[in-house]
């Protein structure tokens, strides 16, 4: 990036102070480096980093008239953030590991903040409207497509909408549904923490659905990476926008399949000697590009797919079964570093370069192919996990301390925002 027109100034004096005599050649090169660094300044603008260009695009549509990163910014104190657009007494909907504000959660500094993109005001991120979320999507419908974390942003979405109108819902085929009538709106979510095809091998091959999640856990699962799950890609077509997301399932133990043969394995023995052992990041860049791919080929599709990226996990000193823990009360500064631990920072990667790659199919047939980039965002949000408040004393699920789900309402809701600024434009 092109620094400053001050810092450049600095470097020159630097420069004519290291050496014992300037020639007119050099100080007429310098002359001739400063005109052209500040005409870029004044005229073209900053250049953008590659990691900034990494995460753009679809990311920054949407805000205004300059070229805005979402990614890239801080979280603000927010004083509206008093008074969140929904709670656990407003809303039905949430679920008891999502319910922070239910199982006592001491503080509720952690809902004072807001996130604001780097950039300046034309770079603000609007707080979320619901008549103006209404209005985009007046005779439309939505379908969520993931794990947990997909529906917990389902969760927060309606939460947030049934301040203007109270949704009807129903489930129905493993799909859970809400109709705003009055807004001609409706809202779909299928359970699916792979989103290809895949079964356990060993427990009941229909343990899914979001009442059946504890009987999952026993895997290892086989996984058809090439062939997207059976049962939510046709409902796709019928749907004005489609949102994936799930990664954190593939670190669990799985054999991976292509054309119906093993390929490999990860986290489990198999009986072929001749299947490789493989990383979680393979399958989940694979099953990403197995999606993706689909969604923009899907025959009578001429929506818009949105890819929201990976969510990461805030656990020290352990992990969900081993002690971990997620103690921070505020997000990270600004000026404090924050790291991704693996595999998800292999996820993350994944999925951006996936989602580069099935641009142009969609591109050429009608689909549109948005990218909801909340990694960065959430990553510095480690205070916004249940931690011990995801449920009551005693009624834990198997697992004490979670920092993988988030409370609701909390730092999620911002997922609300940029889905709108998508559908903005």
């Amino acid at each position: 990036m092109i620094p400053s027109l001050g810092i450049l100034l600095a470097g020159v004096r630097r420069s004519r102070h290291a050496i014992a005599k300037t020639t007119p050649v050099s100080a007429l090169a310098a002359l001739l480096f400063l005109a052209a660094a500040t005409f870029w300044l004044l005229f073209l603008g900053p250049l953008r980093s590659p990691h900034t260009t990494l995460s753009s695009g679809a990311s920054t549509h949407g805000l205004g008239a300059t070229s805005c990163d979402t990614t890239l910014g801080e979280w603000v104190r927010d004083p509206a953030g008093a008074r969140p657009h929904y709670t656990n007494a407003t809303c039905a909907f949430i679920q008891d590991y999502q319910n922070c504000m239910k199982h006592g959660r001491p503080s509720l500094d952690f809902l004072q903040w807001r996130w604001r993109p780097d950039g300046g005001p034309g770079c603000e991120l609007p707080r979320f409207d619901a008549a103006r979320f209404f209005r985009i999507v007046r005779g439309k419908s939505i379908l969520f497509v993931g794990d947990s974390l997909a529906s917990s942003h389902v969760t927060s979405l309606v939460c947030t909408l049934s301040e203007a109108e109270i949704p009807t819902r129903r489930s129905a085929d493993g799909f859970e549904h809400w109709r705003f009538p009055a807004h001609d709106f409706a809202v779909s979510f299928f359970w699916t923490p792979f989103q290809v095809r895949w079964r356990l091998t060993s427990g009941p091959p229909a343990a899914v659905g979001p009442d059946r999640q504890g009987e999952v856990f026993a895997g290892p699962n086989d996984l058809h990476l090439d062939e997207p799950e059976e049962r939510w890609m046709p409902a796709a077509k019928e749907n004005d926008y489609v949102v994936v997301s799930a990664s954190h399932w593939f670190a669990r133990p799985a054999v991976y399949y292509r054309r119906g043969q093993a390929v490999g394995c990860h986290g489990c023995a198999t009986t072929d000697g001749n299947v490789t052992a493989l990383p979680p990041r393979y399958a989940q860049r694979a099953a990403f590009r197995t999606v993706l791919r689909a969604l923009a080929g899907l025959d009578g599709f001429k929506g818009t797919a949105i890819l929201r990226t990976v969510a990461p996990t805030h656990y020290a000193n352990g992990g969900w079964f081993d002690g971990g823990e997620c103690p921070d009360t505020q997000p990270l500064d600004r000026d404090e570093t924050a790291d991704m631990a693996e595999p998800e920072g292999g996820f993350y990667r994944a999925q951006l370069e996936e989602f580069r790659a099935a641009e142009e199919e969609a591109r050429k047939n009608g689909v549109r192919l948005r990218l909801m980039d909340v990694t960065r965002i959430m990553l510095r949000r480690p205070d916004g996990h249940p931690d011990r408040y995801g449920h009551g004393a005693g009624d834990h699920g198997g697992f004490d301390i979670d920092c993988l789900h988030w409370c609701l309402p909390g730092p999620i809701d911002v997922w609300n925002e940029l889905l709108l600024q998508i559908m903005s434009g």
